[in-house]
């Protein structure tokens, strides 16, 4: 279902990197950097909370805007019950909306957050997400220390967090619309290579969107999808050439250039891996008009893993025009 909104805009973001060892792409204007997995906390899990709980602070310091005049905070991350969304929530006392959806979980809670403000007056949403690449590992594969031998396959969890301000007032960037994607499941069972699995929804999500506002892939300048690497983006390609006849030109997956395949296998992952290259990255040229951002989620666990179970996944798309 793809929903169109009349004053829904990005205000301002502000984000947190916490390693650039294996990035090839220069971040040009992420508001706190320092290579820290654990910022003074006893674990990694802890810190990681830390991550969204100095991005939301930031962004409050940043846009001057008190707590108090926050209408709803929405978060999400990789971690167990989203232990790292809860534990920075419990600092605000903002009214909170939880959310997981694996690596789509930041586009999630853009839409969620449009969808309140839309046709509302003096409406302000926190969006943040985060992820950890210690507290990734450790939870779904094995602990960085046990020098588990890797796939080529395999992404690398991006470490940091954004949290994003979404309002009524009128900014450089405009949320035009946005499409809820489906649970797709195919017969992939590898977590070793997640972007394959998440593929077929993000190519769904993709038809879906242009299906039902009537556009062709050319009428965005750039579609930008998460975190599918190099070899779920060419899935996704070839999907869709399959599908409609059609190449597609303009997408770039932000896993496959945050990390490449060059220092880092498949590219990387995570819930902040695709807000990062939108915002510190992608807009930063200044030569995108239209965008079409599309985050992508396997929403595997260690249960339906170890049950042998094929990888359930989502993405979903919003619609973004950018005025410099």
């Amino acid at each position: 279902m793809t929903y169109y909104f009349n004053n829904v805009y990005i205000k301002d973001k502000y984000s947190l990197l916490a390693s650039d060892k294996y990035t090839p792409i220069v971040l040009n204007d992420v508001d706190y950097f320092k290579n820290d997995y654990y910022m003074g906390q006893k674990c990694v899990e802890l810190c990681e909370s830390k991550y969204q709980e100095i991005v939301i602070d930031g962004l409050l310091e940043k846009t001057k805007i008190t707590n108090d005049k926050i209408d709803i905070l929405i978060n999400g991350d990789l971690q167990n019950q989203i232990l790292s969304s809860t534990l920075a929530s419990n600092k605000f006392l903002i009214p909170t909306l939880g959310i997981y959806s694996a690596c789509a979980s930041f586009i999630e809670g853009m839409v969620i957050g449009s969808m309140f403000i839309n046709g509302r007056s003096n409406s302000n949403v926190i969006v943040s997400s985060s992820s950890h690449n210690l507290v990734s590992e450790k939870q779904f594969r094995f602990p960085i220390e046990y020098g588990a031998l890797r796939k080529r396959t395999n992404t690398l969890t991006a470490s940091g967090s954004v949290a994003v301000l979404l309002n009524n007032t009128k900014s450089k960037i405009k949320i035009e619309s946005a499409t809820i994607g489906s649970v797709i499941t195919t017969n992939h069972k590898d977590t070793n290579d997640m972007g394959s699995a998440m593929a077929s929804a993000c190519s769904e999500t993709l038809i879906k969107h242009l299906k039902e506002t009537k556009r062709k892939s050319n009428y965005y300048d750039l579609i930008l999808t998460g975190d599918l690497g190099i070899y779920g983006i060419e899935i996704v390609k070839e999907y869709y050439n399959d599908v409609t006849k059609e190449k597609l030109n303009n997408i770039i997956d932000s896993g496959s250039i945050f990390y490449n395949e060059d220092n880092i296998f498949a590219g990387a992952s995570g819930p902040v891996c695709l807000p990062l290259v939108l915002f510190d990255y992608i807009l930063k040229q200044k030569q995108y008009k239209k965008i079409l951002v599309i985050g992508t989620g396997s929403l595997h666990s260690v249960i339906s893993t170890n049950l042998k179970l094929p990888i359930p996944s989502i993405a979903h798309a919003i619609s973004l025009e950018v005025s410099n």
